[in-house]
């Protein structure tokens, strides 16, 4: 069982290795319902690694993951059916080009969930009203901004009613202009209860939105807590290097 009942997410000594690179090293952590966690580290930290671990995208090397109460590293467990309730937003979008947004939301819903075309469309334009997309529902994917395409693909990861979302730097391919409209739906999202995980650079949505935040350098967990503890009481030498602060004596 879940090492903690109340926890949608509980990670216990994850690990990764992709031969004799030790990405990830004794990783654990909790979600609660509702929560939204945000990661902070350097490049190649083992941020991204982390996410798509969670939602078996890559096999960790050990360790356990327990979502609802179940270890969904059981071989036994059904991979595709926990991404359909650990939706992922990654950095570079992963929508069909050759498809106009209201097929992008509803591709999954039928082929994954079975839901009949109307069904899957009715929930793919209440998910694009949600991020301000409806109006370009049958738009091409080519003809939309990054920033329309990154809402088109948290509509799509909401179109599958998950129970939480993973975040891989959902702003990171973005030009400057496009980031806070993508923000502001992420920011809507965690008032509105949805358990999320985030790894973002973005430093005012990890202080502002987060109920917790996690810092981690080669492949550890070196700081967490509350974005307070984080930004302006710990005095972690790695941290404050990170965020550009002075080392205090």
């Amino acid at each position: 069982m879940n090492p903690v009942n109340n926890n949608v997410i509980s990670v216990r000594h994850l690990a990764k290795s992709f031969e004799t690179n030790d990405v990830l090293k004794d990783i654990s952590v909790d979600v609660q319902k509702g929560e939204c966690l945000v990661i902070l580290g350097p490049s190649g930290s083992g941020k991204s690694t982390f996410l798509r671990c969670l939602n078996r995208l890559e096999k960790p090397s050990s360790g356990e993951i327990y979502f609802n109460g179940i270890n969904i590293l059981d071989p036994r467990v059904n991979a595709n059916l926990i991404r359909t309730k650990l939706g992922m937003v990654f950095q570079s979008f992963n929508l069909f080009m050759n498809m106009d947004v209201l097929a992008n939301c509803t591709l999954a819903q039928i082929h994954v969930l079975h839901r009949k075309k109307a069904e899957a469309e009715k929930i793919a334009y209440l998910n694009l009203t949600k991020v301000g997309m409806a109006n370009k529902a049958h738009a091409k994917i080519s003809e939309i901004s990054g920033g329309q395409k990154q809402r088109v693909a948290i509509a799509r990861a909401l179109s599958m009613n998950p129970e939480a979302l993973l975040f891989d730097e959902p702003t990171s391919a973005l030009d400057p202009e496009m980031v806070g409209e993508v923000l502001l739906v992420m920011r809507k999202l965690a008032e509105d209860g949805m358990t999320m995980i985030v790894v973002t650079h973005e430093m005012s949505f990890a202080k502002d939105v987060a109920d917790k935040v996690i810092f981690m350098d080669q492949g550890l967990i070196v700081e967490q807590g509350t974005p307070k503890h984080i930004f302006e009481e710990s005095t972690n030498p790695r941290l404050l290097a990170f965020l550009g602060k002075s080392v205090k004596a």
